[in-house]
């Protein structure tokens, strides 16, 4: 039986990470159904860049059974946080939850913070009122569901603790708990307020929200209290702040109040005197404007004062919202500015004064802006708003940031003035420039921006033009052990610079945790979407600094996503990967991520080979693992590279990121029914495993169902069988291009499977040549070729029947070709049919291995160029391979570079003409297709296809159909069909230097009596030596 008793709190080591991962594969219902994996390692490299402080487990026995966490709150000063609590589901209702965060209370304590903060959800019912009862009070915003515990503040004042020795504060509390947010509301401010009460004692305390401090205070033996007229009160106007203290002993208090005053707040206040009964007392204050407006993430501003009653200090605050008379914000419905251009622009002003008032607003001279009329008046109602449209021709590009002089005139005639900013970009095509406004640095070029959020140093990487999120960027840390210090560190400096390649925005922060260790950051911005970020450490300081790492959080979203794992890319289709955390991102091997959403929009990561990039809890993470910094010296990271929209698919982004020298790779689905055999084919008459697996970290749990055609297999997995392949073993006894059909059903989804397996025979595949025909038959199928016809494969028969469109045994004129020759060939764009056939094509038989081992027999068809002025010396070797009984033909091409220059950005088409029937007008090219139309016929009108994977070429006089499978690397494909030619095209680039032999990946043709609208198929990434 489970009991609270057998429960122990111990922190955390390394020892406990397995036992932690348990608890966290085991919780998945308390977060919504995530159902991602930890292993130990995971475990433990998350806690090694962990920024807790302390990490307290709930153990019973050898199993942990809770958590929670506590660090540094990184919004706010003066605050620890709980970033993460839970308990086993198994566990719950054993006062777990209540052990765990009294336990991370006490430390609060013991380190002397005024406050324990943390964040949940509305929904959480379950885990509200247990923070309620632990001291918790729920923050109302529209932006976040915040929650503060003052009782570490409560605990520390002398004055109150006899009653807490005396008496249990959890016990004797008799706050009524709600499950919404709290706070009443004292003139305009909102009160949280404790009370405790034991027999004939009690304590009551109200702690203002913006502050965060004590405003009053009640026990049986006094009551102190102050209140502001308003929370927003106007600058450099006469304020007053009202005490007042009554004593309910039978002896004077002894009392002496002193005024506190910053950079924005003045109030000087020294008295001292004694207190019989009841005190009150009015002192004025003074408040200037600070530099930052306040916002509801940190604490603002404060008025109070600090009282000694009988030699014990009761600090008494409450926060202030500075404000002017009002407030003007300059904004554009126009997204697009051209230069020159005329528009609109909308001047919102907001008063902030009780009386209604007459504004006159002197709009500032600048380089960017031509006003239509200089100046702007407007007659405003108290605590109104009022949009005004302005006309002004834009004159040039950048950032509009000018002081602006507002006279205001209130209805009793008293007059004022402030002064504000007006503060707006107009980004465009090629303009490099940045700028700030209140809350936020900028850099652009053209539609692409960085903005740095100055609260916390966090960074959105965007453009203009995406209908996508920006990137964010977290704010960096330093360690070891890791921090969050910068989050909450203003720039020291910020600077805008222009280059003639890109634009940069450079910011400073310091380090105080690190002493003397200066951090710039480097935002580089080109003008299609390249965003290289380099970090410089710097140590200013007399010693050395050991053991420094520096970690670089970044959210990336991962749907569609292209991750480089050992065996291929995993691509993220599904809808079941929203966080890192279900990714094996310790097996990445390369140094990269790309992103592709459905609305076109795509985001690519890159780091260098001094970085790691790995799962940073729920984040990724790219790290440096710098070592010693010695004084005096600067050390360089980076860059990591963004792209918004630099290229449309991450074969491009890899080879931005890595370069050209890349081997080939396959993309692997997140979930994939397959043959696992040596390579992609298996021997007639071989036992092989068919497996079902998923590539997340997060267990299978389901219903598999596969039709083999020769077999039907099923089998229930469940989850704690903490598996992610299910496998059966299968045995096919003649060759052929086998079919695998089927269904995984999981408690919340359903997936219809299919996959295609090659079962090779036994029959050696024939090559022959009778009077310049070649031909190759492997039982199956069967393909011809002829040097003195064409340069290529003019026939190809499945079943006897002929697939392709030729005139063999002469070339001639066909539509837009002369000569035409039909069938498949490789063809160079810069050389023509004509001038193809001028050059001496040679075939011979071949047997080609693949990577897997593989022997592959065929025709291999040799055309050097002689007569070609810019080909000469020019080797083209075209390839046709087919394997024993199998419908199953590939064809691939290598060029033999000995030109004697280089060839760069060269082009290399291969052209397919198909014609499975006597009658053109009956033959048809079906492929997946976002339109309406998904089959397009033959000699009846011009089509031209898009790009797809594949396609299939059928008829409507046979069942059979042809597959055609463009390779992954090609640069477009599609197909072209009139009333003479039904064309199906790819094409690839290459380049080779003089002497260099270069190939092109292979086209797949096969043959079934299947329709496919995707397909599974096992031929990705063949590759023959």
């Amino acid at each position: 039986m489970k009991t609270l008793e057998q429960v122990k709190i111990v922190e955390y080591h390394d020892g406990y990470a397995q036992a932690v991962a348990k608890m966290w594969n085991e919780s998945s219902e308390n977060w919504g159904g995530d159902d991602s994996v930890s292993t130990a390692q995971d475990i433990i490299d998350t806690e090694a860049k962990s920024t807790n402080l302390h990490l307290f487990l709930a153990v019973i026995g050898d199993e942990v059974v809770g958590y929670c966490g506590l660090s540094e709150y990184r919004e706010d000063e003066g605050a620890l946080y709980i970033p993460l609590i839970n308990v086993h589901p198994d566990y719950q209702g054993l006062k777990i939850g209540k052990r765990l965060l009294l336990t991370a209370l006490d430390k609060t304590v013991e380190l002397g913070w005024p406050r324990l903060d943390l964040f949940t959800w509305p929904g959480n019912t379950k885990a509200v009122p247990l923070y309620k009862k632990c001291g918790f009070f729920w923050e109302e915003r529209d932006d976040a569901t915040h929650l503060m515990n003052f009782m570490p503040t409560v605990l520390q004042i002398e004055w109150l603790r006899p009653f807490f020795e005396k008496h249990n504060w959890y016990t004797t509390s008799q706050r009524v708990i709600k499950i919404k947010p709290d706070g009443f509301k004292a003139q305009d401010h909102t009160v949280y307020e404790y009370k405790w009460e034991a027999g004939d004692e009690y304590v009551h305390i109200q702690f203002e929200r913006t502050g965060r401090r004590i405003r009053r205070i009640e026990t049986q033996d006094l009551t102190v209290e102050m209140n502001l007229p308003h929370f927003k009160l106007l600058e450099n106007e006469p304020h007053y702040a009202s005490y007042r203290i009554i004593n309910k002993t039978a002896s004077p208090f002894q009392v002496s109040i002193s005024g506190s005053s910053s950079v924005v707040v003045k109030h000087e206040v020294e008295e001292t005197f004694e207190v019989l009964d009841t005190w009150s007392g009015e002192f004025p204050v003074q408040l200037e404007m600070p530099e930052v407006e306040p916002n509801p993430w940190k604490t603002h501003p404060v008025i109070g004062v600090d009282l000694t009653i009988n030699q014990s200090v009761l600090p008494l605050r409450m926060g202030v919202f500075p404000i002017q008379p009002g407030k003007l914000h300059l904004r554009s419905l126009n997204k697009n500015w051209r230069v020159p251009h005329k528009g609109k622009l909308h001047l919102d002003l907001e008063s902030q004064l009780d009386t209604d008032s007459t504004w006159i607003v002197k709009l500032p001279i600048n380089k960017m802006i031509q006003w239509e009329e200089p100046q702007v008046q407007a007659q405003v109602d108290a605590k109104g708003r009022l949009s005004i449209p302005i006309s002004g021709e834009l004159r040039k590009h950048g950032f509009l940031d000018e002081k602006v002089e507002v006279k205001v005139q209130r209805e009793d005639g008293r007059t004022s003035s402030f002064q504000t900013r007006l503060a707006l970009a107009f980004p465009g095509p090629g303009a490099k420039f940045g700028g700030e406004t209140e809350e936020y640095w900028y850099g652009y070029n053209g539609p692409y921006y960085v903005k740095i959020e100055k609260r916390n140093n966090a960074v959105k990487i965007g453009s203009l033009r995406a209908k996508e999120d920006p990137l964010t960027i977290m704010t960096p840390k330093l360690g070891k052990p890791f921090n969050d210090e910068l989050s909450k560190t203003a720039a020291t400096s910020v600077e805008h610079i222009e280059l003639q390649e890109a634009f940069v925005l450079k910011t400073t922060l310091e380090s105080h945790v690190f002493s003397s260790v200066i951090l710039n950051t480097y935002y580089k911005i080109y003008g299609d979407g390249l965003v290289e970020i380099t970090h410089e450490l710097i140590n200013h300081g007399l010693e050395e600094k050991s053991n420094l790492a520096f970690l670089q959080p970044i959210i990336i979203p991962l749907k569609g996503m292209a991750m480089p794992m050992k065996d291929g890319v995993i691509i993220g289709n599904e809808a079941d990967i929203p966080f890192i955390g279900t990714i094996h991102s310790g097996d990445l091997s390369e140094r990269w991520l790309f992103t592709s959403s459905a609305s076109g929009d795509t985001a690519g990561l890159a780091w260098q080979e001094d970085a790691v990039g790995k799962r940073d809890d729920w984040r990724f993470g790219v790290m440096y693992s710098i070592g010693t910094l010695e004084a005096g010296k600067l050390q360089s990271l980076g860059p990591i590279q963004i792209g918004i929209n630099t290229v449309p698919g991450w074969r491009q982004w890899r080879e931005l990121a890595a370069g050209n020298e890349t081997k080939n790779l396959e993309e692997l689905p997140l979930y994939g029914l397959k043959v696992e055999s040596d390579g992609f084919a298996s021997e007639k008459g071989e036992k092989v495993d068919v497996a079902f697996r998923s590539r997340l970290s997060s267990y299978l749990q389901g219903r598999l169902t596969v039709h083999s055609g020769e077999d039907t297999f099923e089998k229930e997995i469940r989850k704690e069988e903490a598996s992610t392949k299910i496998t059966y073993p299968l045995t096919y006894h003649t060759a052929g291009l086998k079919t695998l059909t089927g269904q995984f059903r999981s408690p919340g989804r359903k997936a219809d499977l299919l996959a295609l397996h090659v079962v090779k025979g036994t029959e050696p595949v024939e090559v022959s040549n009778e009077e310049d025909i070649w031909t190759v038959d492997n039982g199956t199928i069967a393909f011809r070729a002829s040097s003195s016809y064409y340069p290529g494969v003019y026939s190809v028969k499945y079943k006897g029947r002929e697939t392709l469109h030729h005139c063999y045994p002469e070339a001639g004129p066909k539509a837009w070709w002369n000569p035409w020759g039909g069938g498949i060939r490789y063809a160079m764009p810069n050389v023509s049919p004509y001038s193809m056939l001028k050059e001496q094509t040679s075939i011979e038989a071949v047997t080609k291995q693949d990577q897997y081992g593989h022997e592959w027999t065929g025709i291999c068809l040799k055309t050097a160029f002689t007569e070609h002025e810019e080909m000469k010396g020019v080797v083209l070797y075209q390839y046709a391979l087919t394997l024993p009984e199998i419908p199953v033909a590939v064809f691939y091409a290598e060029i033999h570079q000995g030109a004697n220059r280089t060839f760069a950005g060269e082009n290399l088409s291969l052209e397919a003409f198909f014609k499975p029937a006597e009658d053109l007008k009956s033959c048809y090219a079906s492929q997946p297709n976002s339109g309406l139309f998904h089959t397009y016929y033959a000699g009846i009108e011009e089509y031209e296809l898009n790009d797809t994977p594949f396609v299939q070429i059928g008829s409507d006089d046979r069942k059979e159909k042809a597959t055609l499978i463009h390779p992954n690397a090609r640069q477009t494909a599609g197909a072209y069909i009139n009333q003479e030619v039904f064309l199906v095209e790819s094409v690839q680039d290459w380049a080779a230097t003089s002497g260099e032999r270069t190939q092109v990946e292979p086209t797949v043709l096969f043959f079934g009596e299947e329709t496919y609208d995707k397909l599974n198929h096992p031929f990705h990434g063949i590759l023959f030596k």
